[in-house]
């Protein structure tokens, strides 16, 4: 058996015992290093999951890259075949839409309710995953078979209409100079709740026939196209507008999710990382904090044991393995414990939801998580480094600097 594991092993737990000082730094220690697992791992895998949820739904709500004709060069419409221009190597996929403003007007126990929001029209082949994912009663085959809208969550209520509901929507058009108004009547075929109050608070669904209609265009005639790609990285959204930009000159309007729409919820996800990372920063400090102290007091409290050592013959380095096997032994229960206690309270969350949110403020209604096994390798190869190197230089340092002969004649 290896000496220095087998001497650190019977020394320890057998001083922790006997000296009262000494347990309970081992135990400060230990609590330390267990709930700095906890809270990092908690951290990495609560903040990443909010930002993979929350960009999950960005990337299917609508385009992250809105692309129009520009009113100054062009016409305020564009022909459906230019959709092929948009299709870029990073590009996952491109659908038309047409937007209006409209006022909804329906009679509820006998009082009429008038509000303004916006109408968004689509094609039958528009982003699927949106429907998959946000639409929560319902379905989208009425909205092109018939006069159907689909309306969101918050709205309805807003309202008090249910699906079946019958509505009047005034398209508002600006003709001569003079606002008019072109009413239509539709029935709500579904509910849609996608959690970003920016678009929930707003947007009504329906085929975008009725826009070109009201606007007396031809069939193949939308206003632009949202551009999808696979993520929403700001250098990949500037890159492709710069593209766009380059190729097509002034024809197009570029809009994307960072200079124009939801600019503050974008700000608000990057600061993510940073808070992430100030407090696995401050998490680390505290670590060496308590490791560094519990080291010194070890190292005086063996003094002794160090003089003994050095004069029965053993080196500098056989020495200082004997403290850095003290660490391993104080490091192994926490770090089972902490790991043991984060991947529990994961799961519970992840499948029960135990913790709700309010969807308004946080854009999600629970607690969201994500797994990963990269985030508990990285927390505890961190550790276990800060640890080890936290003990190994103060210790190289002292150990070197003891004299044996003066040690055993002062203890």
């Amino acid at each position: 058996m290896n000496f220095e594991w087998f001497f650190s092993r019977q020394t320890i737990w057998k001083d922790c015992r006997k000296k009262k000082i000494l347990r309970t730094i081992v135990l400060v220690t230990q609590h330390t290093i267990a709930f700095s697992v906890i809270i990092s791992i908690l951290t990495f895998s609560i903040g990443f999951g909010f930002k993979k949820v929350i960009n999950e739904k960005f990337l299917n709500i609508q385009g992250p890259i809105i692309v129009t004709s520009n009113p100054k060069k062009e016409t305020c419409f564009i022909s459906l075949e230019k959709k092929n221009l948009f299709l870029f190597n990073s590009v996952s996929c491109v659908f038309p839409f047409s937007e209006k403003e409209v006022i909804i007007c329906c009679t509820n126990e006998g009082i009429q309710d008038i509000d303004r929001f916006v109408f968004k029209g689509i094609s039958k082949d528009y982003n699927p995953v949106f429907f998959k994912n946000f639409l929560v009663s319902g379905s989208k085959k009425n909205l092109f078979s018939s006069h159907g809208i689909i309306l969101s969550k918050k709205i309805s209520n807003l309202l008090k209409l249910n699906k079946g509901s019958s509505i009047l929507i005034g398209f508002i058009s600006i003709k001569n100079g003079k606002p008019s108004i072109f009413y239509k009547r539709f029935y709500v075929c579904g509910l849609y709740e996608t959690g970003i109050p920016e678009f929930d608070d707003v947007y009504l669904i329906g085929d975008m026939k009725h826009i070109q209609s009201v606007n007396g265009w031809k069939y193949d005639f939308v206003e632009g196209f949202e551009i999808f790609t696979s993520s929403i990285d700001s250098k990949r959204m500037e890159s492709i507008k710069k593209e766009i930009d380059h190729k097509y000159s002034d024809k197009f309007l570029v809009k994307t999710i960072y200079d124009e729409y939801n600019k503050d919820i974008m700000e608000w996800l990057n600061v993510f990382n940073v808070n992430i990372f100030v407090i696995i920063f401050i998490v680390i400090i505290a670590i060496i904090f308590n490791i560094i102290i519990f080291s010194l007091i070890l190292l005086l409290e063996r003094m002794k044991t160090i003089g003994i050592l050095k004069t029965l013959g053993a080196g500098n380095k056989i020495i200082q393995k004997i403290f850095l096997y003290y660490i391993m032994h104080i490091l192994i229960p926490p770090l089972i414990i902490g790991n043991s206690i984060s991947f529990l309270s994961l799961i519970l969350q992840k499948k029960f939801q135990l913790i709700s949110l309010n969807q308004t403020q946080y854009y999600v209604n629970v607690v969201p998580i994500h797994l990963n096994i990269n985030y508990f390798l990285f927390v505890n190869i961190s550790v276990i480094s800060v640890c080890f190197f936290s003990v190994f230089f103060p210790s190289l340092f002292i150990i070197n600097k003891i004299p044996p002969i003066k040690v055993i004649k002062f203890e």
